[in-house]
């Protein structure tokens, strides 16, 4: 029987433009949100209303937020019409009845296909650090674990897929 009582900390994240780290300049990064578009069923003899999800996501959207301009950078995330790949790397340390479990321990990859639509430049007061946020639409999203190639959660927009560890989600 498994145990599960034990809990995982993310105790750091990288987060990569590409190859490039953006150590020292990304200061925090939003994930979207898996959301299924539902459809209301309601019938005679129902005691309540049940939402059945459909086969379509809302918009998948996240923000990252720069700690400084880099003006490389931020030519880049300023044009709309370019593709990017980030990736996320969370270290993972997990911890149970006997402390830290190490083999349990793991490193949690999510890579995105993103463009930027917004950009926050934020307000400028002496003394602040200078900062700005940028707002993302997704069209790929895979996360795994650091040493597996299976994907447990992957949403490929202009592939029409939505994946997890078993295979395509809607195919049978």
């Amino acid at each position: 029987m498994t145990d599960f009582r034990r809990f995982g900390q993310i105790t750091n994240s990288d987060i990569y433009l590409g190859d490039n780290t953006l150590v020292g300049l990304a200061k925090s990064f939003k994930m979207p949100k898996i959301e299924w578009k539902t459809v209301d069923i309601e019938t005679l003899g129902q005691v309540a209303v049940y939402k059945a999800p459909t086969r379509t996501l809302e918009a998948l959207t996240g923000e990252i937020t720069m700690s400084s301009v880099d003006p490389q950078i931020q030519e880049d995330f300023l044009n709309p019409t370019k593709t990017h790949t980030l990736q996320l790397h969370k270290y993972v340390d997990v911890n149970g009845p006997d402390g830290l479990d190490l083999e349990r321990s793991y490193t949690l990859i999510t890579v995105l296909q993103a463009r930027f639509f917004g950009h926050d430049f934020g307000e400028s007061k002496n003394g602040d650090p200078e900062e700005i946020t940028h707002e993302m639409t997704i069209s790929r999203l895979v996360q795994r674990v650091h040493d597996s190639n299976k994907p447990l959660f992957e949403v490929d927009v202009f592939a029409s897929s939505v994946r997890n560890s078993s295979g395509e989600m809607w195919r049978g």
